[in-house]
């Protein structure tokens, strides 16, 4: 195991050199250290660390106990985005990289950076994916990522034990779940929603997924592509209906906790806590498979019995159910496609990649015919179940806009729902400073 830390003394020595030159420093930069050419070792790198990287190091031991000719070496940081572009400027990109945002990959595969995939690639998408993945793995239509860790983001969250008592069912339309949050607001003094979207510098972007979240319910995916990339402004009349949609949610009078200023003003992480309070504040809050990191230690102690989850439900039953996704990309750098770094990319689209890292919970796999029962959790079968099954999916779309339609975006949601702007005028002023 000596090569690891060859590799990684030589990346830090890398980092460095680069940092002084930047500096003005006379120092001599240090070689350059390309990853070692010898075959049967394969090195990585990635965002994981911590109890992730522990997760993703059982994945690599089952690889090496399936090929123990190979010794795969994983490296984790939290300089990530700043290390890979490093060194791939200095000639010297890992064999591997897994990537957690979409943009860098295809930054990446217009310079031609990247390996598209390859046949026997594209066989195992083929048989353990929908075909969602594929297309979300591809740039111009050439397929370059292979999906490990996904997430997803849209799921409704709710006082399991509550909801029960109070005989509650879990709506499977948008209709079902506007008709429920109005029974909620006439037969008890608890409010259907909870939510809030302060987020320091990115306040907004809590308003944004709801955004999002609806018009993939409401217009063909080819339009919702438009309105990422700006072909569909921010004025087009769909937009602005799913703007109203979530008004029903937000402004009207007794359907969210606090009101509109409270969502302005309350940090995306606290309206879980409304759940579980004594009394509660309400009775649904929409987030990311994340959101259990905010509730409380006692309830997080008993999650399935506590809370239940139910993706936010249809609009337009004509469009086919598509999720709003997110998910780390393990790529191959140009000229580092040798057998064995082949057969890992191969084996990461199997399914017996996902269960030793399924089984450690806090992660779901979109792989198909892996066994749900791995999870801990009935929650996280749920989700992916969900994950699973559905036949389209995009990623979030305010990541995926430049960054000036981004913050403009979660600007105009922002002033919206805080009255300082009517929809039209925070519409208006999103489309102008997008394109600035």
């Amino acid at each position: 195991m000596k090569t690891k830390w060859i590799w990684r003394a030589a990346s830090i020595l890398v980092v460095l050199a680069m940092a002084l030159t930047a500096c003005g420093t006379t120092t001599e930069p240090a070689e350059e250290a390309g990853p070692m050419e010898d075959t049967g070792t394969v090195f990585i790198l990635g965002a994981f660390r911590g109890v992730e990287e522990t997760a993703f190091n059982s994945v690599v031991a089952v690889f090496e106990e399936m090929h123990p000719e190979i010794d795969v070496i994983y490296s984790g940081t939290s300089e990530f985005e700043t290390l890979i572009n490093i060194r791939v400027e200095a000639g010297d990109a890992p064999d591997i990289a897994a990537f957690p945002q979409p943009g860098a990959v295809a930054g990446l595969a217009e310079a031609g950076e990247l390996v598209p995939l390859w046949d026997e690639a594209l066989a195992v998408y083929e048989a353990n994916y929908q075909p969602a993945w594929l297309d979300l793995a591809s740039v111009d239509g050439v397929p370059y990522g292979m999906f490990h860790r996904v997430n997803a983001k849209g799921w409704v969250w709710y006082n399991k034990p509550a909801w029960e008592a109070a005989g509650w069912d879990v709506p499977t339309t948008w209709d079902e779940m506007m008709a429920l949050a109005a029974t909620m607001m006439d037969e008890t003094d608890i409010a259907p929603f909870c939510d809030g979207i302060e987020s320091g510098a990115a306040t907004g972007w809590k308003g944004t997924d709801w955004i999002e979240n609806i018009l993939l319910r409401t217009v063909p995916v080819d339009v919702y592509d438009q309105w990422v990339t700006g072909e569909v402004p921010f004025t087009d009349e769909r937009v602005q209906a799913a703007f109203e949609l979530l008004g029903d949610i937000w402004l009207e009078e007794g359907m969210t906790y606090g009101g509109a200023s409270y969502i302005a003003s309350t940090n995306f992480q606290t309206p879980a806590l409304g759940l579980h309070t004594e009394p509660a504040e309400c009775w649904m809050h929409m987030q990311g498979s994340f959101v259990t990191n905010f509730f409380t230690d006692e309830v997080q102690a008993d999650l399935d019995n506590q809370v239940g989850v139910f993706m936010l439900p249809p609009i337009d039953d004509s469009l086919p159910f598509t999720l709003e996704v997110g998910g780390d990309q393990f790529v191959v750098f140009d000229g580092h496609d040798r057998p064995e770094v082949r057969m890992f990319i191969e084996f990461l689209g199997t399914v017996e990649s996902v269960q030793p890292w399924a089984e450690l919970g806090g992660s779901l796999f979109p792989h198909l015919g892996q066994d749900f029962s791995w999870y801990p959790t009935e929650i996280e079968q749920t989700m992916v179940e969900a994950i699973t099954s559905a036949p389209a999916a995009r990623f979030d779309g305010s990541d995926n806009m430049t960054e000036a339609r981004n913050k403009a975006f979660w600007a105009g949601v922002t002033d919206w729902v805080s009255g300082t702007s009517t929809l039209e005028e925070a519409l208006a002023e999103m489309e102008a400073t997008a394109s600035e």
